[in-house]
């Protein structure tokens, strides 16, 4: 989910996209002193992915681009859905990876949709950009040997392979104007693009049917949807004999009126459930017969799944 970047008491609040957490991620950044000269290179990735006392986090095999983060040291990392901020574990303690005090955050580009596309963070002597689908773009360090900075030249996220946009010049890291922002990534389809595949699934159970709702995004990039609701999805049942729906998942559900945006990472899926109890919307049991069902992604424009055939016997 997408929120607005702010700078709480408690830490930075930003989508999960700004920093995608799967196995197999990598980034590769190029190092540059004050002189734009390169200097080194700067590259880490996740690892693992594992669960302590109930906790799941994600192995990175270091992320000295942030606050308080030690290079070459391995570090766990998860997003806290309920803060709407990243975290590390440091022993038994989860930290703030970006952290509010002292920080300012702006953000500095939109999609079309006027959600946050990148965002621009000082932590003192740290800047930091961060693209939504992408991660750390640069970053404005202060060294030992003085300031550098690390400009992302090529990451693997999501199974997909990023090449970089360079910025036209590389300035010394001594505040936000350090950061030349560079076009954004080309790492975000869009519905118009990018047709997601929606596939429906009828299992009986006992007294009823379990419907399941997958939503595939078959691209190489991140697929984003726009909700106006907390409702994500929706099933509907149909009676195939006399064409009238006879019942809907979402007809007796509360659901919050909030504007939102979820993303599908490249090649991923999300799954939904519902369980229908052979009754129609009035509460009636159903006749035996033959029935059909069909999943809907309740998104801003909602989009329906192909309907499947299922039989409701006595």
């Amino acid at each position: 989910m997408l929120v607005p970047i702010l700078a709480t008491g408690q830490g930075i609040r930003m989508g999960p996209d700004f920093l995608p957490l799967d196995v197999g991620n990598v980034w590769r950044y190029d190092v540059s002193d004050e002189d734009g000269n390169q200097v080194g290179v700067l590259e880490f990735e996740i690892r693992e992915f594992a669960i302590v006392n109930g906790v799941s986090f994600y192995v990175f095999s270091q992320f000295p681009l942030a606050p308080g983060l030690q290079p070459n040291r391995e570090v766990g990392i998860r997003y806290d859905q309920d803060q709407r901020q990243f975290v590390w574990f440091d022993g038994d303690d989860q930290v703030d990876l970006f952290p509010s005090l002292g920080a300012s955050a702006e953000v500095i580009a939109t999609d079309d949709h006027g959600l946050p596309l990148r965002a621009l963070f000082q932590f003192g002597e740290m800047v930091l950009s961060l693209e939504r689908g992408v991660g750390i773009v640069q970053a404005g360090i202060q060294t030992a040997d003085g300031p550098r900075v690390a400009n992302l030249v090529g990451a693997r996220v999501g199974g997909s392979v990023i090449g970089a946009a360079q910025p036209e010049s590389r300035l010394p890291a001594s505040g936000p104007e350090a950061l030349t922002v560079a076009e954004p990534i080309d790492n975000i389809a869009t519905v118009e693009e990018v047709r997601p595949e929606l596939t429906v699934v009828a299992t009986p159970v006992r007294d009823g049917h379990r419907f399941t709702l997958t939503v595939r995004n078959p691209s190489g990039q991140l697929l984003p949807f726009d909700f106006n609701t907390s409702q994500s999805f929706d099933f509907v049942v149909v009676d195939s004999t006399r064409r009238e729906e006879v019942w809907r998942w979402a007809e007796r559900q509360f659901f919050s009126q909030v504007v939102r945006s979820q993303a599908i990472r490249a090649g991923g899926e999300w799954s939904f459930e519902g369980e229908w109890n052979h009754r129609d919307s009035d509460l009636n049991e159903v006749e035996a017969g033959t029935y059909e069902v069909f999943g809907v992604l309740a998104s801003e424009t909602p989009i329906e799944s192909e309907s499947i055939r299922f039989e409701v016997v006595p």
